[in-house]
């Protein structure tokens, strides 16, 4: 299954109300046809923001759409 991870250093952190509803929104569109995982790196400033679909577009989406909200 295609997979698509990305290191994100953040401007926002992972409780902003932003980045809450894009995760949320995310979790919704993979939990049809793959899995989500975000979380903070316990080494460095930055979330780790992983997807995996057999949807190579929706992928692409949901970890753009999510990094776009941690860095905005």
């Amino acid at each position: 299954m295609p997979q698509l991870l990305r290191n994100v250093r953040f401007v926002r952190p992972m409780e902003a109300r932003r980045v809450k509803q894009a995760i949320t929104a995310g979790e919704g569109a993979a939990r049809v046809a793959g899995r989500l995982v975000i979380r903070n790196s316990g080494t460095e400033p930055v979330i780790r923001v992983m997807a995996q679909s057999e949807d190579e577009a929706l992928l692409a989406s949901v970890v753009d759409d999510i990094c776009e909200a941690i860095l905005a």
